[in-house]
């Protein structure tokens, strides 16, 4: 599979994403996709939001219509901090698709800024802070696709011609990891995306595609961002490539809702087709 081709395909399930999440459940047996949650309930996810722990006491996450909603009207709160639901299962080798799209409200300090979310995805077990080691897929208006690297580190694949590197990492090309930013007890690298294709009103469709320790962001079938040795700290302190972890969907004061999260493995042979053809 080249470039086109991975973006063609793309373009065909985002178009699929479409159908109800219980069409979507119906047809996985035959295109490899699996849902991620069963539509009305969030057995298999964990729920995390800061200064309210690990219980949802205020209705932050709802479900209806199959539909995960995050501060929707059902919440009633003044203020509302960030917070995340999270697989309880780890990933590894995988294509992910997830649709969004923003509500009207929002809370301080996010009532005059962008709207803002994310899906995070290689992160760490820890059940008790917002942000374990991991990486953002981002969701922010104008800025969806960035890589946030939390704690952990990445080479960005380079531009060529204005589209990300893809699936093969070039060794010619500089391999020094920028220096994160530390703000708190989090180091960041942030790689920005090369387009911005995100439809304010309606719904969005991401696809994430991770294997070994690389990953590609793709926005309403295109591709924005693409990661390369992926490395993470072990127990020692030693960087280690990072290829596995859980998944979440973020809550940052801004209204948002989630549809048809879904999930399929890449084997061997699906690895070897994506990387045989090169990155034309």
């Amino acid at each position: 599979m080249n470039r086109r081709g991975l973006l063609k395909g793309a373009a065909a399930l985002t178009a699929g994403a479409a159908l109800p999440w219980h069409v979507l459940a119906r047809e996985a047996p035959r295109t490899g996709w699996k849902p991620l949650f069963d539509g009305k309930s969030l057995d298999g996810w964990t729920f995390y939001q800061e200064g309210v722990g690990d219980k949802d006491l205020n209705k932050a996450v709802v479900i209806a219509n199959g539909e995960l909603r995050f501060l929707s009207p059902a919440f009633v709160r003044d203020d509302a901090p960030p917070g995340h639901i999270a697989t309880v299962g780890e990933f590894e080798n995988y294509h992910l698709r997830v649709d969004y799209a923003w509500g009207p409200r929002r809370w301080a300090p996010r009532a005059i800024q962008r709207r803002n979310s994310g899906v995070l995805y290689h992160m760490g077990p820890e059940r008790d802070r917002l942000f374990p080691d991991c990486v953002e897929f981002q969701v922010q208006e104008s800025d969806v696709g960035d890589a946030i690297m939390v704690n952990t580190l990445a080479l960005q694949g380079p531009l060529l011609g204005g589209t990300p590197l893809w699936p093969n990492w070039i060794e010619a090309f500089p391999s020094t990891y920028q220096e994160p930013v530390r703000a708190g007890r989090y180091a960041r690298q942030w790689h920005r995306q090369s387009g911005n294709f995100e439809r304010l009103d309606g719904w969005n469709t991401l696809d994430l595609i991770a294997f070994g320790d690389q990953a590609a962001h793709l926005v309403n079938g295109r591709i924005v961002n693409t990661l390369f040795k992926m490395r993470k700290r072990d127990a020692s302190g030693a960087l280690v490539p990072m290829t596995k972890g859980r998944i979440a969907l973020e809550l940052e004061w801004a209204e948002i809702k989630f549809r048809n999260a879904m999930i399929r493995p890449l084997d061997a042979d699906a690895i070897a087709r994506i990387c045989k053809q090169g990155s034309d």
